[in-house]
């Protein structure tokens, strides 16, 4: 499991340990992820979205957002990605 994020890495390295993330998290700093995945909304910038993806490239669950909306903890994304198997 991947995660992928517009900030840079040291504020990604800051997140990870305050909230206890378990995933790898990319920097995605030049937003080439978010607009092949088509969450760059104009205006708000980019919609927080979770998209869990098989490992055949077939979506499994997919989440978008608002950039302030409350946002799935990860304990909520393992217990998704456990319901999908």
């Amino acid at each position: 499991m991947l995660a992928i994020s517009p900030q840079d890495v040291d504020s990604h390295e800051r997140w990870i340990e305050q909230e206890g993330f378990p995933f790898p998290l990319l920097a995605d700093t030049e937003k080439v992820a978010a607009e092949a995945y088509g969450v760059v909304a104009p205006m708000v910038g980019i919609r927080r979205s979770i998209f869990v993806v098989d490992s055949t490239g077939a979506l499994g669950w997919s989440y978008s957002g608002t950039v302030r909306a409350i946002f799935k903890k990860p304990a909520q994304l393992a217990k998704i990605v456990q319901g999908l198997d």
